[in-house]
């Protein structure tokens, strides 16, 4: 593992995940709600997730199973940390749902994968 790129990579994924749901808040709140849009919220993580672990593995260039995995545990860790620091104070904090995050491990996995043979 190399912590500077995973550390580089982790900083490009929460700004690619934040830039996404800025755009899609400022669709939502000038136009009508659309059932498009709120579609559209479930796939920015996933889709976040592919292109990071796409860029993160073409970058170290080895064992992309293992850098998709570190990516989605990056993600996990940072989606647990702004659960329990921000959303603590709030009477409707909501748990985690697990098991639609254990469903992107595939996702970065792969792209791990193809990343690492999209280098070569």
């Amino acid at each position: 593992m190399k912590i500077g790129y995973l550390l580089r990579y982790s900083i490009i994924l929460i700004v690619l995940i934040l830039m996404l749901f800025l755009i899609l808040s400022i669709f939502t709140y000038n136009f009508n709600y659309n059932k498009i849009l709120a579609y559209s919220y479930k796939f920015i993580a996933p889709i976040c997730l592919f292109v990071v672990s796409f860029l993160y593995a073409m970058k170290v260039k080895e064992r992309g199973i293992l850098r998709g995995l570190e990516i989605w545990a990056v993600y996990f860790l940072i989606l647990c940390i702004i659960k329990y620091t921000v959303f603590q104070s709030s009477a409707n904090a909501q748990e985690i749902n697990i098991l639609k995050h254990l469903i992107y491990i595939p996702v970065s996995m792969v792209a791990g994968i193809l990343g690492v043979n999209a280098g070569k």
